[in-house]
């Protein structure tokens, strides 16, 4: 039996089937000696397709794996940088998402689109005013687009105390909604947070009435105590 043919065989095995592992792997794509720039440029259009079916499936940890490896490649950078925006906002991580929308914004001033995304994000980490400002700006350019209505509406619902600050602008928006879109699914739950809001804000005021009334109460009490000790002191001072 010849050894070294069978080593031969088994070294060549094991660097294909390592090669085999590395390429299926989530990596850079590994340079062959001779392979053109035109099949590496393929490798990572799909890692952009595949990117995009897990973007389609909601699986959007495995597409922010696969739009960053797109993205190391030029052309595709931008395309894949603003996918990869999309997939942490829609995972939530607003930290990561947004320094990324400013970005697109710098490059892209006049993209509602990614300015409304800016909005939502500003809103979903609590700053309400730069939420605000953002969706005044669109509405500006666009007033009666029926999402940034709704939206900016939202935004000042989003607490009693905005409630009471904004009352005259949310009743504005609010007819602007109810007259231009009807059939809106949001209409009822805006409607039924206005009202909880008033309930609360007269309950308060109620409470604030009886407490000033019972101290009226105390206060006359107190009062009529007074003017019984001088009763006392007078007679005192007559019988003596």
């Amino acid at each position: 039996m010849n050894y070294k043919k069978i080593f031969f065989k088994i070294f060549i095995f094991s660097i294909f089937a390592n090669l085999f592992m590395a390429i299926g792997c989530v990596s850079k794509p590994i340079p062959i000696p001779g392979e053109s720039k035109h099949i590496i440029d393929n490798i990572y259009v799909e890692y952009s397709n595949i990117a995009d079916k897990y973007f389609e499936l909601e699986d959007y940890q495995n597409a922010v794996k696969y739009y960053k490896l797109a993205m190391e490649n030029k052309k595709l950078y931008w395309q894949s940088f603003y996918k990869l925006a999309k997939s942490y906002a829609l995972l939530s991580d607003w930290q990561k998402a947004l320094p990324m929308f400013e970005k697109l914004l710098e490059r892209d001033e006049d993209n509602h689109s990614i300015k409304a995304s800016l909005a939502y994000i500003y809103s979903m980490q609590g700053d309400t005013q730069k939420a605000l400002e953002t969706y005044k700006e669109l509405l500006e350019e666009d007033s009666l687009n029926e999402k940034y209505l709704e939206n900016y509406l939202a935004v000042l619902l989003y607490s009693k105390e905005s409630f009471v600050e904004n009352q005259e602008e949310i009743e504005k928006i609010y007819e602007q909604i109810e007259t231009n879109f009807p059939n809106n699914t949001n209409l009822k739950l805006f409607e039924n947070t206005k009202t909880k809001y008033l309930e609360e804000i007269k309950s308060e005021n109620q409470d604030g009435i009886k407490e000033d009334n019972s101290n009226d109460t105390a206060d006359a009490e107190n009062n009529i105590a007074v003017t019984d000790e001088k009763s006392e002191s007078s007679e005192q001072i007559t019988t003596e």
